[in-house]
């Protein structure tokens, strides 16, 4: 997959667009149809369209915390079969493009001749463009529209994949439920960090990962979690807070492996994903009561080494 910033395409597409913030099974469902038409049109490249920066930034909400940062995004997509990425900048004039600018800019510089879009997808200054509105327009430039259903998990209609559900359901511990809705488990990449060490005088070697500010956090508190290293899964627990019982500040994320240990990791990138929420982050009044507690998570998580 190819990588663009800007706001053209190179070629004729089949395309998706939106801000894609979590991957989950509605997007790969638009995903796996812009695949499925591409296959039709000849000479036509597959190709999905984001936004950079987050639109929320632009649009009154400097601080929200898109659940993936632009790396974890591109991570996502990378096994899903298309030729591009297209990180299209969002900026005050983007947002106040009217329907009929944007259906311009999407059927000639950025070479559409086909959008797969969800159904009910509204775009342009205050959401003023609609699935029929982007079909008038795409019959004007010789192009073609599919608009497909929203996808609930397992058929059930009531609960629809969407980024805000999951974001609730991460925010309240619901780590299944997030699960269900992106179709993977909720995870964060990043770069193996000193810290202060202290897990090794407690028996507990972690693994410091510091996202960056912008990153979406889970409720705080201990996991239950595979880290990925060099593409295996190691059974690990995982806490996801700022560590008041070490007078932590900066929200961090500690991973013990569970019955291995893989060497120095300084410098090294690794994925933790969660799979199931524990006991929320708490204040210990001694070291060795955290040791006590950490004892019974592993011990309630049980040993593993290869998932």
């Amino acid at each position: 997959m190819i990588t663009i910033k800007g706001e053209n395409m190179p070629v004729h597409c089949v395309l998706t667009m939106g801000k894609f913030e979590g991957i989950h099974m509605g997007h790969r469902a638009l995903i796996a149809k812009v695949r499925e038409l591409a296959q039709k049109e000849a000479s036509c490249a597959t190709a999905i369209m984001t936004f950079d920066p987050h639109p929320q930034h632009v649009l009154g909400d400097p601080g929200y915390k898109p659940l993936f940062t632009n790396c974890e995004r591109a991570y996502l997509l990378a096994g899903l079969g298309l030729d591009y990425l297209l990180e299209y900048p969002f900026v005050a004039k983007t947002a106040a493009l009217s329907p009929e600018e944007f259906c311009r800019k999407l059927f000639t510089d950025l070479q559409a001749r086909v959008v797969v879009v969800g159904e009910g997808y509204r775009f342009g200054h205050k959401r003023a463009g609609s699935v029929d509105t982007l079909q008038k327009y795409a019959a004007m430039y010789g192009a073609k529209v599919c608009e497909i259903a929203h996808v609930s998990p397992s058929g059930d209609k009531k609960t629809k994949a969407s980024t805000s559900t999951i974001r609730e359901q991460l925010a309240a511990g619901d780590i299944d439920g997030a699960t269900s809705l992106l179709g993977f488990p909720f995870f964060i990449m990043g770069e193996v960090t000193k810290g202060r060490q202290l897990g090794r005088t407690i028996d507990c070697p972690t693994m410091n990962i510091y996202p960056p500010e912008d990153k979406f956090l889970p409720a705080y508190g201990v996991y239950a979690s595979h880290t990925v290293i060099d593409g295996k899964a190691f059974k690990s627990i995982t806490n996801i807070g700022i560590r008041p019982t070490v007078s932590g500040k900066s929200p961090s994320v500690e991973t013990h492996l569970l019955g291995g240990d893989y060497g120095d990791m300084y410098g090294r990138q690794i994925c933790v994903e969660l799979t199931r929420f524990v006991r929320p982050e708490m204040r210990f009044e001694s070291l060795e009561a955290l040791k006590v507690q950490i004892a019974e998570d592993i011990n309630e998580i049980g040993q593993g080494v290869i998932v």
